[in-house]
């Protein structure tokens, strides 16, 4: 194990203690450890998630608009074949009515040639000339049928059973006709009576013909209107794929302005809407236009922005400049008169709140003076910079101002090393432990870690207590300016610190971020790595 050099510290002198293979840890005596555990746990953004309703909300617009589309030409062409096959059925029925009232008179006729004759019971209606293939006839007299049967397909006689018999006895004289089942098939049957000898003749013609007909039709129907749908289908997708290409291009271009920096610094809103996908003739290119002419007002806004930014942060440079001479003058005329003048014990008290309220102003100075600097882009003087030194000594630092908080450190077995600016970095490491034991109670236990980032061969390094904790609606503004709330703690004084160190590892190309539940909050740095190349690092050994 690597004994690391640690800056000596007051009366509590350092316990080395190891705490696992490949870290190791110091602890300070300090209070004791603890502190009432009042914090909140990690903030979480809270939306009201996909709102419930048809399953057509997430559709897209083409997908809405093309079944809008084939529905109501499905609608159409039921319609249209409802009522044709409907029209059609009417049409056949009167038809076939009116073939079945011709048939039914030549058999009446026929049955009166051989009236009087000694067979005119027995003729058969079925030689009635011109009679179709298909035609029913019978006889009935006194209740009793004396001669039934059909035309079949070839032209010749056929019997009917006695189960149709029964069915032409039941049909009423001189009704209009109706639709019969036989066993022979489906049939349109009447029945009219023989005016000379009051015999009732019975004449039907088969459906058969009706019937296939109207499947045709129906089978012809469905055909073509699927065909149609198909063929619609296909052509509208193309169609209103084509005029909504405008509305690609507009969400296209919104996408890009959505990941654009729009917070801070000089942004060029240059994206606009195609001059073809903005043409007022059309509503889509309305709003491509209005699109356009919104995009314009936001570059105007975010360019007047810049330049309000840009002019304050020049105020504040200026501003922090010019203050430093006078606030140099100040502590300077101070310390002259503690040296050369007598002052009584009130004099002493009201001269020693100067020196600290200067001191404090110095500070505030030289804070907004770097917030500034950063804000202008400077690129921090980067140079090698040992990271587990810089930790050891500011952890050491910490624990010389809050002797009452119990301090802890975690370091790898092997030096950390990072480019960077080790002045800055060094303020942000401390604006961080100042942060843990300025804003929670004495005994609390204050971890600061370090480590090798696996991912990115970068540096991690971590600050953790188990103090109050942080306000949930404070977590996400806690790197914000000037923000102090009283529930919560903030990063100074002044409310700059966490602010700076955000600044900071940004500047550095780094991320920092906070987690915080109850009994624990932890700050967290990423550094990224150096420079390929060797760059060796060790640290003295403590004997």
């Amino acid at each position: 194990m690597r004994n690391v050099n640690v800056p000596p510290f007051p009366p509590t002198a350092p316990q080395l203690a190891p705490t696992g293979s490949s870290q190791m840890a110091w602890s300070w005596a300090g209070a004791n450890a603890g502190g009432s555990v009042t914090g909140s746990g990690a903030a979480q953004r809270r939306g009201s998630g996909p709102r419930r309703g048809s399953p057509l909300n997430s559709w897209p617009l083409r997908a809405k608009l093309l079944l809008a589309t084939l529905t109501l030409l499905a609608i159409m062409s039921a319609t249209v074949g409802v009522i044709g096959y409907g029209a059609m059925s009417v049409y056949l029925a009167g038809q076939l009515d009116q073939q079945l009232e011709e048939a039914s008179n030549r058999a009446i006729r026929f049955g009166m040639i051989f009236r009087g004759a000694p067979e005119a019971d027995s003729r058969d209606l079925l030689d009635t000339p011109a009679q179709g293939a298909g035609t029913l006839n019978a006889r009935i007299r006194d209740g009793e049928v004396r001669r039934a049967g059909l035309l079949s397909v070839d032209g010749h006689r056929q019997d009917l059973p006695a189960a149709d018999i029964a069915i032409l006895t039941t049909l009423a004289v001189d009704a209009p006709p109706i639709d019969g089942a036989l066993s022979v098939g489906k049939y349109r049957l009447v029945a009219d009576r023989d005016p000379e000898d009051g015999s009732t003749i019975v004449t039907g013609l088969p459906l058969a013909g009706k019937e296939n007909t109207l499947a045709s039709l129906t089978a012809t129907t469905v055909i073509v209107s699927g065909a149609g749908l198909i063929a619609t289908g296909l052509l509208g997708m193309a169609i209103i794929r084509r005029t909504l290409r405008p509305l690609e291009d507009l969400s296209a271009v919104a996408t890009q302005v959505s990941e654009l920096p729009l917070d801070k610094g000089e942004v060029a809103l240059a994206v606009r809407i195609p001059p073809d996908a903005a043409l007022p003739v059309t509503e889509v290119g309305r709003v491509g236009q209005a699109f356009n002419l919104m995009l314009d007002n936001v570059a105007s806004a975010l360019a007047a922005r810049h330049q309000s930014e840009t002019n304050v942060r020049q105020f504040v440079a200026d501003a922090s400049h010019e203050l430093r001479t006078p606030l140099t003058s100040i502590r300077g005329y101070s310390e002259l008169l503690r040296l050369t003048e007598r002052l009584s014990p009130e004099g002493q008290l009201s001269l020693e709140r100067v020196e600290s309220e200067s001191r404090r102003m110095t500070a505030l100075v030289e804070d907004l003076l770097l917030l500034a600097r950063l804000d202008e882009g400077h690129r921090p003087q980067e140079s090698e910079v040992d990271l587990t030194q810089l930790v050891v000594e500011s952890v050491s630092d910490a624990q010389v101002t809050a002797p009452a908080h119990s301090w802890r450190l975690e370091l790898p077995e092997m030096p950390v090393t990072v480019h960077g600016d080790e002045g800055q970095l060094r303020q942000a490491l401390i604006n961080l432990l100042t942060n843990a034991h300025r804003h929670t109670d004495a005994g609390t236990s204050v971890v600061t870690s370090l480590s090798q980032d696996p991912g990115g061969g970068g540096a991690v390094v971590t600050v953790t207590d188990n103090g109050g904790g942080i306000a949930p609606d404070f977590i996400d503004r806690i790197f914000s300016r000037f923000t102090r709330p009283d529930a919560a703690r903030s990063g100074g004084t002044h409310g700059l610190g966490l602010s700076i160190a955000a600044a900071i590892v940004a500047a550095h190309d780094g991320r920092i971020g906070v987690r915080s539940r109850p009994g624990e909050t932890q700050f967290t740095i990423r550094l990224p790595g150096p420079e390929p190349g060797p760059r060796p690092a060790t640290l003295p050994d403590t004997p």
